[in-house]
Parts: C-alpha cells; structure tokens; sequence
C-alpha cells in the first residue's frame, strides 16, 4: 500500500483578523505496482486523500481524548494529471482562529496535530499518519 511520509503541520495566526492559516504538507510513496496501475488507468480514482485537524490531549489530563477540530474541504484524487513514484502534497485553509481553541478557556494553549487519512478506493484499504504537533497560544 502506498505511504504517507514527511507530513507536516504549520499554522499561521493573524491576530487582527482572528484567523489562522492552517498548511499540512506530506509526500504520498506509490508502489511500482499501483504507479503502473495508475499510469494505465488514468481517468480512473484509485486513491483519495484526505486531511484532518485534530487536537492532542492524550500528552495531558485526558488520555486517548483527542477531539477532532476540523477537516479541510479539499480531497486529492489520485491518480493526477501526471503519476509519479512520489507525490507531494499541500493542504490549506484559513479558518477562524476559534476552530482551533481546542482546550477553551481553561489552558490559554492549544496542541494541534494534523492527521492524513490515504484511501485506496479499489481495496478499501486506508493508512493514516499524523503530522507534528503545533503548540500555539490563541
């Protein structure tokens, strides 16, 4: 099965808009098996990638209490326009910086992790890696 590798999470906050700028960037590994399928059935959607946002509790008071914040609109289908052995991808989206308050009022920080869900649409097969986790003051 393919594997998701090199995935990152970064946020960019603009406080005077109370927005933030959420960007999950990864590299997508095909076996030479599924890059041949995939150049030989080019219309086709074999995989579909999809990006969460999530917060991480489990490193404090509520072990195994992950609460999921938000999943990007955006779901890449593959394969593209030009297949290759190793795709690297980018999700964003600005959100209102509230969406990502994931401890409230409680502890003034929030710890932010994306979560790459990797779909193979003709085995049902899924893989899933987490990204860094952002610490960040809201």
């Amino acid at each position: 099965m393919a594997s998701i590798t090199n995935p990152k999470l970064s946020i960019e906050r603009d406080r005077k808009r109370k927005t933030a700028k959420i960007k999950v960037t990864a590299k997508i590994k095909f076996t030479s098996l599924e890059l041949c399928l995939m150049k030989s059935c080019e219309k086709a959607k074999l995989f579909k990638l999809k990006c969460e946002i999530w917060g991480d509790d489990e490193r404090f008071l509520e072990v195994g209490k992950n609460d999921k914040l938000y999943t990007i609109p955006r779901v890449i289908y593959f394969p593209d326009s030009s297949p290759s052995g190793t795709e690297t991808i980018t999700f964003t989206d600005t959100v209102g910086e509230g969406v990502l308050d994931e401890d409230k009022w409680w502890r003034p920080k929030d710890e932010i992790f994306g979560k790459l869900k990797l779909t193979n649409l003709l085995t049902g097969l899924t893989s899933s890696r987490d990204t860094n986790v952002v610490i960040d003051k809201y």
